[in-house]
This record gives C-alpha cells, structure tokens and sequence, in this order.
C-alpha cells in the first residue's frame, strides 16, 4: 500500500478581503435600491424668522390743525415744510401784485446761505430718497425735485424777509400781506381730508394708496381767500394705521405692545396696540406713539415692518411637512406612566378555536387630549377590542365601559425626522408661515429641536423608512 507525504496546504481565510466583499456587497445592495426608490433628502432644522407678512403700510394720523388763508393772491411760504415755527413768528405771505416772487429771483452770481442744520437736514433729505428711490418708479424722482425747489425756495423767501428795505423801496407792500403763525407747531403744506380722522373713522377703502390725491400748496400759487394753505401739529401723539387681514390679527391679539421698524429710516419703537374697527376681511389696529412725529410729518403713508417675537423659532421648508393619520383611544385603555415611558394597550387576541387572551401591545402616543390619545397605527387594526386598564386594580365607576373598539380616527401635522437613519413622525405646531417656510414652535414634546434632521420632501416617505 503506497502512500504519498508530503506537506499539507492549509486554506487561509483572508480577512481583508472578506470585508472588502461584504462593503462592496452593500454599496450594491445600497446601488440597487436607490434605483428603485426615491432618494430622501435631508434638511437641518435651524432658528429663524418670517419677514413676508409682516410689512405694512400704514396711514399716520396727528392732531393736524389746518389754516386758511386770509387773503387772494399769490402766495410765498417761509416756513420749511416739517419745520417746527414758533408763535407769532412768519409763516407766510399773500402778495395781490404777483412782483413778489420776482424778488425771490436771486442774482446767479449770489448764493443762499444755509446754516449747519438747514445744510445736514437737506443732506439726510437726498440720502434718504437715494435709499428709497426705484427706476420702474421714476416718477417719484421728478416729484422729489420739485419738492427739493420748494425748500429752496422757501430758504430764500425767508432771506427776501430780512432785506424788507427793498420791498419798501420798490412801494408794493402795502400789496403784501404777511401773516404770523396763531400756534407753535410742526407746518406742512398739504391737504387730503384725512385731517383730524380717528382710527375709528376710517375704512378699508382709505388704504387704497392709488386713488389717493393730496393738495399740495406750492411757492407761487394762486389761492383765494379761505383756500387751505398750511396746517400744524402741536404735539408728538401720534398714531398708525393698520389694515390687518383676519388671518393675521391673532398677531395683535396676543400682547399690548409690538416692535415697529420704519423702512424710511430704518429706525425702531414700540407701539401700543389698540383694535379699533373689525370687518368681514379685516381690521384696522392702530399702533400709537409718542415720539418720532416729527420725521414722518410731511408723510401720510408710511411703511413698517412689525418685528413679533412669535416669528422666531425653528424655520422648517412647507415641502417637508405632512399630515398623518393616527387612532384616537380613550385613555382609560392606555397603560402609561410607571418607570417606562412606553405607552400600551391591552388587546383581545382570538385563536383559530375560539379561545380569548388578552395581549399587551405596545403603541406610539404622538399627542394627547383632556380624554384621549393620538397613537400610532402599528400594531392595531381597525375593530381592535381593548380592555379597561385601571393601575391600582381597583373597581371601575359604574359607567365605565370596559371595553373599546378600535376605529376612531384623527389627523397631526408633522415632520419625519431622520436622526436615526431612519424616519420618525414628529408632530409640530406651526406658529406663522407663508408660501415656503413655517416658524414651528421649538423644543415641545417630541417635537423638533434645532440641529434635527429632517425629510425635505415628506411625500417620498413614510413613518419607519429607512434613509439611505
């Protein structure tokens, strides 16, 4: 019997490429699946703020006393419109002869002195029109210049007052009448009936700010005796003017003061908050100050940004959203509590002979009610018999039923948050939105916190995905 030595070959198993053919194996199996399914994309949950919805343009109303001219003929204002006048001191003049306002025709060759004030108002004038000015709005550019050549004139209108040897020379001031302000106060040259309104007298219709049409009282122009020709504001109570859509208006119902920003300035205060007038559409909230009247004199539509504190919390995208349904179970058949956090029902199980058991299944309880839970649908199916749960074994009241079927039904707005890998409905309570984010309210329970990660778009997934 022959038998053949030699060495034995041992069959090592190289561990390297083992795992080498199980990660190729996933990034296959992982290949494979993608093509089939839709890729979920995640989004991270982070702080911020709505800014759409929260821009209005108000109407400002002031205790605006309007005067009336005394005389006919050509006017001649000295007084700069916004400019505060003191009692007894020129405002204006009426001139029968119309040679007046050849007088304001200055040599070329002299110049207007301004003083450092009259100079630096004039400069924030020009930039804050260059911050607000807009091509496809050039008309207001043409109306700026035209309002800019008033001031300048009444500049030197109010230098012709001090050279009156000349008037007298030239003997037509018995033709010029000059009148003295009756009251201190904030002059403005324009008239448009919204004088001495309330916020209780004023409707939807007055916001339409294309119908709107002013009087504006100019250098040169021909009035007649009892013609607007300025008013003044003697005090720095003032009001803004809101329409508010109903939608909105739980805003303003939820505390007494906001903080305005005013695009012209880019200034901030805090006004008090007064609900004045309610429509079918919306109301009208007056927000009322004590300061800053006199920046916004010349103006009676102004734009702000209300600054709520409710649109700050977590900013989620509105595709990331979703509404899932879930049951609704009477709590009286809800084990809870204890040293778990689980929640659980038990369930009646009946076998293929007939025999009745009682199992315990566990559920997911997302909200809950004065008297019931909204839990998961896993695990429990429509007709579902749970029993009474009572922890301290006692007897149950007397109406107490003891028995529930399954099949009530409610909805929750969430998100699917994929921390883990896979997604899981959280419920979320929206506080604001428009038509791309929503502010949701921060850290509730089983809720969102900042820094999650959630599904963008929640209708390519379903409760328990997996992410890949």
């Amino acid at each position: 019997m022959n038998r053949e030595f030699g060495p034995k070959i041992k069959h090592r198993i190289n561990l390297g490429i083992v795992v080498f053919a199980l990660i190729l194996l996933y990034v296959i199996v992982c290949f494979f699946l993608s093509l089939k399914e839709t890729s979920i994309m995640g989004y991270q949950v982070r702080n911020g703020t709505l800014s759409e919805n929260r821009i209005y343009t108000g109407i400002a109303l002031r205790d605006e006393y309007p005067v009336y001219s005394e005389s006919s003929g050509y006017v001649a204002l000295f007084v700069r419109e916004g400019e505060r006048v003191a009692y007894n001191n020129p405002v204006y003049a009426i001139d029968e002869s119309g040679k007046f306002s050849d007088l304001t025709q200055k040599d070329p060759n002299e110049t207007t002195i301004l003083s450092s004030s009259e100079l630096d108002s004039l400069k924030q004038s020009v930039m804050l029109f260059s911050k607000e000015f807009s091509e496809i709005r050039f008309e207001d550019a043409v109306s700026y210049e035209s309002r800019l050549r008033e001031e300048m004139g009444r500049y030197e209108n109010r230098e012709m007052m001090l050279n009156i040897d000349k008037i007298n020379s030239m003997h037509i001031n018995d033709m010029i009448s000059f009148y003295n302000a009756s009251y201190s106060g904030i002059v403005t040259y324009f008239y448009d009936g919204y004088e001495m309104t309330s916020p209780e007298g004023l409707t939807e219709k007055d916001f339409d700010t294309e119908s709107y049409s002013p009087k504006y009282v100019c250098n040169d122009d021909c009035l007649e005796k009892g013609d607007f020709i300025y008013k003044y504001t003697n005090n720095e109570n003032w009001s803004l003017c809101l329409y508010v859509p109903q939608d909105e208006l739980s805003r303003f119902e939820e505390g007494d003061y906001v903080e305005v920003k005013f695009l012209k300035t880019q200034t901030s205060s805090w006004g008090k908050i007064h609900i004045v007038n309610n429509f079918v559409d919306g109301s009208i909230v007056s927000l009322s100050f004590t300061n800053s009247m006199v920046t916004f004199a010349p103006d009676r539509f102004v734009e702000v940004e209300l600054m709520f504190e409710e649109d700050t919390g977590l900013k989620v995208p509105k595709s990331s959203i979703a509404t899932n349904s879930f049951y609704l179970i009477d709590k009286s058949f809800v084990i809870s509590g204890g040293n778990s956090s689980n929640y659980g029902v038990n369930r009646q199980v009946v076998s293929e002979n007939g025999n009745v058991s009682t199992v315990f299944t566990e559920v997911t309880v997302y909200k809950e009610t004065e008297d019931e839970y909204y839990v998961s649908m896993s695990g429990l199916s429509p007709g579902d018999v749970l029993y009474y749960v009572n922890s301290d074994d006692s007897l149950p009241p007397a109406d107490q039923p003891l028995t529930f079927t399954v099949g009530k039904q409610g909805t929750l707005i969430g998100v699917y948050n994929i921390n883990k890998g896979y997604a899981n409905f959280r419920q979320i309570e929206i506080l604001y939105e428009n038509d791309e984010y929503a502010i949701i309210k921060p850290n509730s329970s089983a809720g969102l916190r900042a820094y999650d990660y959630i599904a963008l778009d929640s209708s390519v997934v379903t409760d328990k995905d997996f992410v890949y």
